[in-house]
């Protein structure tokens, strides 16, 4: 009876040891991928403010695909360059800037939901959005591979 007892001790000691440990264990990987991620979205937005939408497309994986809201879905880095580049085409770069984010995932895939504001060249509020963005990783590299976004209401003039 003493050795059931015994064993049940270790049991409920290990099992708490466990219990304790892998939230921490979880806890501290979330934190590289999420400044990861940052820094992907960093340079995104710098691509965007030089106008460089080439680079914008190589931030994303090979079938990347951006699902805009009312309009087709847009696979892979080229078509995705032609999309920025002709929304864009004869205006002046502007910025985009992103806030309020949230991350889930781990250390291969990471989901991103967050705001996003884009203004003009002239510093002009053009769209308020919110966007979910799936990060995988590739060859040790986070890339986009799904960016959906829902505009809030049109921003006045």
């Amino acid at each position: 009876m003493r050795r059931i007892h015994l064993c049940t001790a270790a049991l409920a000691a290990c099992v708490s040891f466990f219990a304790l440990a892998a939230p921490a264990v979880a806890g501290g990987a979330q934190r590289l991928p999420e400044a990861a991620i940052k820094a992907e979205n960093a340079r995104w937005a710098d691509a965007f403010a030089r106008g460089d939408y080439d680079a914008i497309g190589r931030l994303y994986t090979d079938d990347g695909a951006l699902l805009p809201p009312g309009g087709d879905k847009v696979t892979g880095r080229r078509a995705i360059t032609e999309y920025f580049t002709s929304g864009y085409a004869g205006s002046k770069p502007g910025t985009v800037s992103f806030s309020n984010d949230e991350f889930y995932g781990n250390d291969r895939v990471v989901t991103e939901v967050s705001d996003v504001e884009v203004r003009d060249g002239d510093g002009k509020l053009k769209i308020r959005a919110k966007q979910t963005l799936v990060f995988l990783k590739q060859g040790g590299t986070w890339k986009l591979h799904r960016d959906m976004w829902n505009a809030y209401p049109p921003v006045k003039d």
